[in-house]
């Protein structure tokens, strides 16, 4: 083996290394877990959240923006002190069922400690609007 491809090694060996200490040292980030219930009543749905978590995720894994799905769909947000909100988690609204979210949220807005969080959880219809919600406000 020259000398050449020796370097070559070392350096590919450094750069790998580096790359992976990045991703499994990658901090973590609040997100908040939701799990809600949607029964018809009277055909018409009815929302309740069952429980809210508030967690830590790898950056990798949480959120980086609102949800892509269409409508109809069972919605949920974060609202950070009545004034920073997360972005949307949303899922195709099927009928009765247990709806579990991970709400994330952008830079600068993640709720800490002693800060008050108000988690909205609504079904929309066809045309994206609010048939029903429950809201639950905890602090963090």
């Amino acid at each position: 083996m020259n000398r050449i491809n020796l370097i070559v090694i070392i350096i590919m060996v450094a750069v790998i290394g580096f790359t992976m200490y990045s991703l499994v040292s990658m901090g973590h980030v609040p997100v908040i877990k939701v799990q809600a219930t949607v029964t018809l009543t009277d055909d018409r749905p009815v929302v309740r959240i069952v429980e809210l978590r508030h967690e830590e995720m790898n950056s990798l894994q949480s959120p980086k923006g609102d949800s892509k799905v269409g409508f109809p769909a069972v919605e949920a947000k974060a609202i950070v002190n009545r004034a920073k909100m997360s972005y949307w988690a949303a899922q195709e609204y099927h009928g009765n069922g247990t709806y579990n979210f991970i709400i994330g949220f952008p830079r600068g807005t993640a709720p800490e400690a002693g800060d008050r969080v108000m988690v909205i959880v609504r079904v929309v219809n066809e045309k994206g609007r609010t048939l029903t919600q429950d809201m639950k406000e905890e602090e963090v």
